[in-house]
């Protein structure tokens, strides 16, 4: 799960993209009929793949059907505050709020818990680097076959070196502490496709 998710080369990947691209552009759910057309997709197949990108946690849908979260962007749920723009998201987990801010080059706050204690962590960006290094630390978890159990939810931000280790030892090692700025940096890279369809999308 460390990998770079995006650029996207394959349709999937592609309808994360221009769902992510969409929904920081416009602010509400996308129609997958909308998303079919700005993708250059035809809608049957688009619909097949949204249902089952959905299904592995890759997509949140609203009651109606509704493109409502992609690539860890949501209007919808999530742990973790991302204010862009003076516009309100959620995200899945700590990484993709750093990754997405560091990836847009924004500004952004960032409003969340340590995973350990509850503590209140905020932190802000400015032209997509955070304004600090720590003293928190992102835990970036392996993660295996469940997106949003196996990654998502243990990948938490902690409020300092010692609730790290503790989280680390919880977590029996399966994934890697980062300070706030190299946590920044990766995910800037793994979301640089996002970025890039965010980018091409804007409006004029």
């Amino acid at each position: 799960m460390n990998t770079p998710l995006l650029p996207a080369v394959d349709a999937p990947g592609i309808l994360r993209e221009v769902a992510f691209a969409l929904l920081l552009r416009d602010r509400r759910p996308i129609e997958i009929d909308d998303l079919a057309f700005v993708a250059g997709m035809a809608a049957e197949p688009v619909r097949e793949a949204v249902t089952r990108l959905a299904k592995g946690g890759w997509l949140d849908l609203d009651d109606t059907g509704r493109i409502a979260g992609s690539a860890g962007l949501s209007l919808a749920t999530g742990p973790h505050a991302l204010a862009i723009g003076g516009a309100a998201f959620r995200t899945w987990c700590a990484y993709d709020a750093l990754g997405i801010a560091a990836a847009l080059r924004a500004d952004a706050l960032v409003e969340t818990t340590c995973g350990r204690c509850s503590t209140a962590i905020t932190f802000e960006f400015r032209n997509g680097q955070p304004d600090r290094s720590g003293p928190e630390r992102l835990w970036l978890a392996d993660g295996g076959g469940d997106l949003r159990g196996s990654f998502c939810t243990p990948t938490v931000l902690l409020c300092g070196e010692e609730h790290a280790a503790d989280w680390a030892e919880a977590q029996g090692g399966r994934g890697r502490l980062l300070n706030l700025a190299a946590g920044a940096r990766l995910g800037g890279e793994a979301w640089a496709g996002c970025a890039s369809a965010a980018k091409r999308l804007a409006r004029p």
